[in-house]
């Protein structure tokens, strides 16, 4: 055997297993290269090649000679730098393809990413020279892509490991491959390792001429074992199930003395009997199976050297889920066989016990069960989609999927988000409101005004008062005391000429400061309530002054005493 390990040395290969407290990666790749050498004889052939971005022998391909000298070269091995798979595979396959081993193996173990190489050249090369390779890929971060690609262009295994304590058991597990052929073919007896029923009233073994070589899984039991120690029948329990294994044939290559032996046809009915939990040492094995609302019972009976029971008076009692108790006699069908049907119509559990006895000899008895479904229909059949199909075509409906049934709580399309800039429109309101701002700032503008135009607008539309003539007051308080006014004045004239009416008074001319033309002093002082009254002019009286009208009178009063309450 010649066998290369190319092993990755890459700065990934530093960080520590299972934490900071953890051994590094590379420390256990070392441990795993020292184990698969500890696997192969001195006459085979051995090497180490590491790699990072690019590959350097640590030990050469050659004879193993010492394996204690071989791992103390591999001991100093550091890591640092890249990851080129290439780069390490290269001198491995140029290597191998010089040497004359008739078995070439090489076992590549990296974590990282590789760099792009001619691969499909080096795979090449290596199925010419009958070369083989596996792979392990350490970690998620590997590139498990091209472990699997090479591993499986390489007819070798691959290996896939989160923990890296796993990898010395898988170096010497593919160094333990390398070293030894599956078939092995020599003359031997087996010999017995484990008690088990498979073996129970058998005398001597005979020889057998080969078997494959396996190793022994762990949980299962060896029963048979070859000169060299190795698994020629093993058996496994497995939950509820059974396993045998038999590494030898049974036909005329490795078992011809098997063949011709006695007890070949005992053995192998007693290893069926035992993986189907029916072990020798007799026994019923009562089996029901439910057709068209009928049970039908089969019973088989052996007796403990595994031959069949016949002629025995066979029968089964039932309890059903009522609690009702039926007797059903089983009749003989074949050799040990025993059969027999009962009506199972209703829903529920069956409760089954058969029963079997000889003239004079033991009852021997079993118990199993039947359970009765709820509804037929309910049960899986191989055309239920073409029926449902059927179904809906003739009633106008249709099939719903399972991926309809999905749809509604399936993720919808993503959102698409857009975005618009507003500065451009606030810019224009800005601008537009600019003026606005300017003006009312510029003009003020009070509740009075806003009253004016109100109004003025309520007029204009006919809605508001019409407005008053110039010089008439604005309320009747005014008015009434212009008139108490006028009234005082013409009690004054009648007392001073009580005989006749008293001519007009004569028209003081207004004075400066009031401005009221026309009016005479003692009328204003009487309607203004200031000074004192002035005495009677000594003088003849003036002529009566012209009738003036009424309303032409109160109107220029009005007037008059509005503008001197004004200058006031």
């Amino acid at each position: 055997v010649a066998m290369v390990l190319v092993i990755d040395r890459s700065g990934s290969m530093e960080m520590a297993h299972g934490g900071s407290s953890g051994v590094a990666k590379i420390e256990l790749a070392k441990e795993a290269a020292s184990r698969a050498v500890a696997q192969l004889s001195e006459r085979d052939y051995a090497g180490v090649i590491t790699f990072d971005s690019a590959a350097s022998w640590v030990v050469e391909l050659q004879p193993l000679g010492d394996p204690a000298l071989f791992k103390s070269r591999i001991g100093g091995v550091t890591a640092g730098g890249g990851t080129d798979i290439y780069a390490g595979l290269s001198p491995a396959v140029d290597a191998l393809v010089k040497s004359k081993a008739k078995s070439k193996h090489i076992v590549l173990l990296t974590d990282g990413v590789s760099a792009p190489g001619d691969y499909e050249g080096l795979i090449a090369k290596m199925s010419e020279n009958a070369i083989t390779l596996s792979g392990v890929a350490v970690g998620a971060d590997a590139d498990t892509a091209l472990m699997q690609w090479l591993a499986a262009q390489g007819k070798g295994r691959y290996y896939y490991t989160e923990d890296g304590n796993a990898l010395p058991e898988i170096f010497a597990h593919e160094s333990h491959i390398a070293a030894r052929s599956y078939l092995i073919e020599h003359e031997f007896t087996p010999e017995r390792a484990f008690p088990s029923p498979i073996l129970d009233a058998l005398g001597g073994l005979p020889a057998l001429l080969g078997y494959v070589g396996t190793s022994p899984r762990p949980g299962g039991q060896i029963v048979l074992v070859s000169d060299a120690g190795d698994p020629v029948l093993a058996q496994w329990q497995y939950g509820l199930g059974r396993v045998v294994a038999w590494t030898s044939d049974a036909t005329g290559r490795w078992g011809k003395q098997w063949v011709g032996w006695s007890d070949f046809a005992r053995f192998w009915q007693q290893a069926a009997r035992w993986s189907t939990s029916a072990e020798a040492g007799g026994a019923l094995q009562a089996r029901v199976a439910l057709e068209a609302g009928t049970a039908h019972v089969s019973v088989d009976a052996s007796a403990p050297d595994g031959s069949f029971l016949n002629d025995l008076d066979a029968g089964a009692t039932i309890v059903d889920p009522a609690g009702l108790t039926t007797t059903v006699q089983l009749r003989q069908t074949a050799a040990g066989r025993y059969e027999g049907d009962f009506p199972a119509p209703e829903e529920g559990a069956y409760l089954l016990q058969a029963r079997a006895a000889s003239d004079g000899g033991p009852t021997l008895s079993t118990t199993t069960g039947l359970v009765v479904p709820y509804s037929p229909e309910y049960r899986p059949t191989a055309d239920g989609g073409a029926l449902l199909a059927r179904l809906a075509a003739l009633t106008g409906g249709g099939v719903i999927s399972l991926e309809d049934l999905r749809a509604p709580f399936a993720p919808g399309p993503r959102p698409v988000r857009n975005t618009t800039e507003l500065w451009p429109l606030l810019l224009l309101l800005a601008i537009l409101l600019f003026p606005l701002d300017v003006g009312l700032r510029r003009v003020a503008v009070t509740r009075r005004d806003l009253a004016r135009a109100w109004s003025e607008a309520r007029r204009r539309v006919g809605l508001g008062p019409r407005p008053q003539p110039a010089g008439v007051p604005a309320t009747a308080a005014q008015m009434q005391s212009l008139f108490s006014a006028k009234e005082r004045v013409r009690e004054r004239s009648r007392a001073s000429s009580p005989s006749r009416r008293a001519p007009a008074a004569p028209v003081i001319p207004e004075p400066p400061t009031l401005g009221v033309p026309g009016l005479q002093a003692q009328e204003l002082q009487s309607i203004t309530g200031e000074g004192e009254e002035s005495p009677r002019p000594t003088t003849a009286p003036l002529p009566p002054a012209a009738p003036q009208r009424s309303e032409e009178t109160d109107e220029t009063l009005a007037a008059r005493l509005r503008r001197a309450r004004e200058r006031r």
